[in-house]
């Protein structure tokens, strides 16, 4: 597989405001995300329609075939940008289980979960927030803008922050589709000792489950895994989200290693 990049703008720098939709508005005209409704102090606000779209980008949630090209080209290029600028990444939450089936995202999933060291975020707000990166693939011969945006809120480490949990998204401009970044911090002052990271979602676990990361393939791209990825799974979603094989209308064919919806196979029996 072969992405090829370029970096053509940046937008504005790092703002307390969010970016709001006439500063990066494409083809929409009218904005679709919630920030009229949500409280005070929340950076990206979600869509109107589908929490996980960007209602400043979108205004429809794609169709499920159209969403699974979309988030594939979306995790692909967010991979090979992050391998190219030098900020080490991982796969976390949903991303990670999707990985632990078949090293793809699962079908009913809608976003991508990743996460970043502390001092990668910081210097990602300092050298690449609000750039926006054009990728041609074979599946977008006439390219796609993502864009790279940091919450100013990510120097915030206080968990109670639970309005901005979310440090960074890669976004695609062009769907509304985005990939939640967050970051992992150490907590020198952590009950359980030294050695513990956490985020402000609420997650938490020791450096030893996570260094040293594990190289892998993702959607067809490098990616990289904590190495303890079965502890940190079933620590997140028990023991039987790795063996269960009917999950969201869907079942797991082992012969083509992939989830497949009960309509369909209803529809071939």
């Amino acid at each position: 597989m072969r992405l090829n990049c370029m970096i053509h703008c940046a937008l504005v720098g790092t703002t307390l405001a969010d970016a709001d939709f006439n500063s990066v508005r494409r083809r929409l005209r009218k904005d679709m995300s919630g920030r009229g409704g949500d409280p005070p102090g929340k950076y990206f606000h979600e869509s109107i329609f589908h929490p996980h779209y960007d209602g400043r980008f979108a205004d429809r949630v794609l169709e499920y075939s159209e969403q699974k090209r979309a988030l594939k080209s979306l995790i692909q290029t967010y991979l090979s940008t992050f391998a190219d600028i030098g900020v080490e990444t991982w796969l976390m939450h949903g991303s990670l289980l999707g990985w632990w089936w078949n090293r793809q995202i699962m079908p009913w999933d809608s976003d991508i979960d990743v996460q970043v060291l502390e001092p990668g975020m910081y210097y990602l707000a300092a050298y690449y927030n609000m750039s926006v990166f054009h990728y041609k693939t074979p599946r977008l011969p006439d390219g796609r803008d993502y864009l790279l945006e940091v919450n100013p809120h990510y120097t915030n480490r206080d968990r109670s922050d639970w309005l901005n949990v979310i440090d960074a998204r890669w976004i695609d401009t062009e769907t509304g589709l985005f990939i939640d970044i967050t970051t992992a911090r150490y907590d020198p002052g952590h009950s359980a000792g030294e050695g513990v990271l956490t985020s402000k979602d609420g997650h938490e676990y020791r450096d030893t489950y996570l260094y040293p990361l594990r190289d892998t393939m993702f959607e067809g791209a490098p990616a990289k895994i904590p190495y303890r990825f079965r502890e940190i799974l079933e620590a997140e979603y028990g023991a039987s989200a790795l063996v269960n094989k009917d999950f969201h209308d869907h079942e797991f064919d082992d012969e083509k290693m992939e989830w497949v919806p009960k309509m369909m196979m209803t529809k071939n029996s």
